[in-house]
């Protein structure tokens, strides 16, 4: 076998066992961004209490955050596109060690703002290399690759919550951010000196070649597919991020006690994680689009329900968050394959950054405007809104994207001199 530190083969399908060396790497580094999202709320109400702000401002900084994450996606897939993962990658790490650690010494919401969208900033950077990475080494089974990729990022806060919940519960916000901080930030940089995408050598980045079948980000902007596609990826994702930002004020509000809402956090990344493997490998048999349908019907349905039957008791609470995370967790697997199958890999990194931005617009209501609407209309109100637009994700999915057919390159008319 090849030493994957210094060669590589010139493609994906000749690699062997390497490539599954960098999917690892891949999954690694999403369990490292993984708290920066989902470990959010464990801390949203000891931030409030120890700010003395109201539950909407500190979840404002979750918004902000997510959008963030959008926004550095595509500069970040730019210069990994251009000269590689390593150098990108270390800069996302130092962000995501320096804006984590040090939230938990802020003393005004200003300061947790800009420390936290710091971190997202790192984390759309590491999230883009890795699922590229994923994508790049294995395009003949890119739903499962981005699958597990996924995963990480969905189940890598767990072996965190345990000890974010005792820090916080014995020392407070400041050691618990820090020392998590700390942990990932480090092992992201450490990642930086071993991860490379197909073709590269060490020290040597590939040159791409783009095909006929690989659409610049301008070129994918124009095209019908990738706005109806962005507009179902937007949809879905209202009703999963209100339940990452406010699973346990919600639950609170239901008068749960703290150990039930720390189960419930843990029932809901392993299902949120533990589905994107199980969707991506059904996407690669049945087609990206049929998984879709069923995916989000099955969310809209879930969603619109939540309120009436998470009241019930505390394991019919615990069960719809493992069914909404289950069904909301999917689209995490199909969307970064379905960018690759219909746009290409050559300007892949940077593509998905346009995508994820449907889901920084839709932290919008995940973070402050849902706390908000959930304070002044009531969590029923709230829910309501995210069925609704979980079934737009379906029917956009169902009946509208499968119609539409691949994207067609506009080719500019050339001048044709004609002899006299």
């Amino acid at each position: 076998m090849n030493n994957p530190q210094t060669a590589q083969p010139a493609t994906p399908q000749a690699a062997g066992n390497i490539r599954w060396f960098y999917l690892v790497l891949a999954v690694l580094l999403m369990c490292m961004i993984s708290g920066v999202q989902y470990s959010w709320t464990l801390y949203a109400n000891p931030v409030k209490d120890a700010l003395g702000v109201s539950l909407a401002a500190v979840q404002t900084a979750f918004t902000l955050s997510q959008v963030i994450q959008a926004g550095s996606q595509p500069g970040g897939g730019y210069f990994v596109d251009k000269f590689g993962p390593k150098i990108p990658l270390m800069f996302g790490g130092a962000m995501v060690l320096v804006g984590w650690s040090l939230m938990g010494q802020v003393s005004s919401i200003p300061a947790l703002y800009a420390l936290y969208t710091l971190a997202g900033a790192g984390v759309g950077i590491v999230y883009g290399i890795a699922m590229n990475t994923a994508n790049r080494w294995f395009p003949d089974k890119r739903g499962l690759a981005s699958g597990f990729t996924a995963a990480g990022y969905g189940l890598g806060v767990l072996p965190f919550l345990p000890l974010i919940s005792s820090v916080l519960r014995v020392d407070g916000v400041g050691p618990a951010f820090m020392y998590t901080g700390l942990i990932m930030g480090i092992l992201i940089i450490a990642i930086a000196f071993f991860i490379r995408f197909p073709g590269e050598q060490k020290g040597i980045k590939k040159v791409i070649v783009p095909t006929e079948k690989d659409f610049n980000s301008n070129e994918m902007l124009k095209t019908p597919q990738f706005w109806i596609l962005w507009t179902a990826f937007f949809s879905v994702n209202f009703g999963g991020l209100l339940l990452v930002a406010n699973s346990v004020p919600y639950g609170r509000s239901l008068g749960l006690a703290a150990g039930v809402l720390t189960i419930g956090v843990s029932i809901q990344n392993l299902f949120n994680g533990g589905c994107r493997p199980f969707w991506g490998f059904v996407s690669d048999k049945i087609g990206r689009y049929k998984t879709m349908s069923v995916v989000f019907g099955i969310n809209a349905i879930v969603l619109w329900c939540f309120p009436y039957v998470a009241k019930v008791s505390e394991v019919a609470f615990i069960a719809m968050l493992a069914l909404a995370f289950f069904t909301w967790g999917g689209s995490y697997a199909l969307f970064p394959s379905t960018n690759s199958d219909i746009f290409g890999t050559a300007y892949s990194a940077r593509n998905y950054g346009f995508f994820w931005a449907a889901k920084a617009i839709a932290s919008i209501f995940g973070g402050g405007l849902g706390a908000a609407v959930a304070t002044n209309f009531g969590w029923n109100t709230a829910f309501m809104i995210t069925g609704i637009t979980s079934f737009i994700a379906f029917a956009l999915a169902t009946f509208v994207i499968p119609r539409m057919g691949r994207p067609k390159k506009k080719v500019k008319a050339e001048a044709v001199q004609v002899a006299h």
